[in-house]
């Protein structure tokens, strides 16, 4: 049990930052109309996916070491399905890929699956 790996933290902001952009871009979107509630919803998607793969990076992280590359990718994967859907400009969705894709690497290092594994409480 060492000192947490500075990957943990990068990861951690990583998925905040995602979480705020995605939750900005939902009140952008929200223009008080029925028609704004399908683009909103999927914003609202994508920010809680960011949260909970931010989450995974904590201290004692509430999932296994395998399961946060998981939750990383599902970020990334409500992203796209967003942009699908046109709840997304295009540069927005780059920008949050980008995010997701920094979450991921940090997830899928294996020195960050091994700390969590170690100290996670069961």
């Amino acid at each position: 049990m060492g000192a947490m790996p500075q990957k943990m933290k990068v990861g951690a902001a990583a998925g905040f930052i995602g979480a705020i952009i995605a939750l900005a871009i939902m009140a952008y979107n929200w223009d008080g109309s029925s028609d704004s509630i399908y683009a909103v919803g999927l914003d609202m998607l994508v920010a809680m996916a960011f949260f909970a793969a931010a989450g995974t990076f904590m201290k004692y992280s509430p999932v296994q070491g395998s399961t946060m590359p998981v939750l990383s990718a599902l970020a990334i994967a409500f992203t796209i399905i967003a942009q699908i859907y046109g709840a997304f400009e295009i540069w927005q969705t780059i920008i949050l890929l980008i995010v997701g894709a920094v979450c991921l690497l940090c997830a899928a290092c294996p020195t960050v699956a091994g700390w969590v594994d170690g100290n996670r409480k069961v």
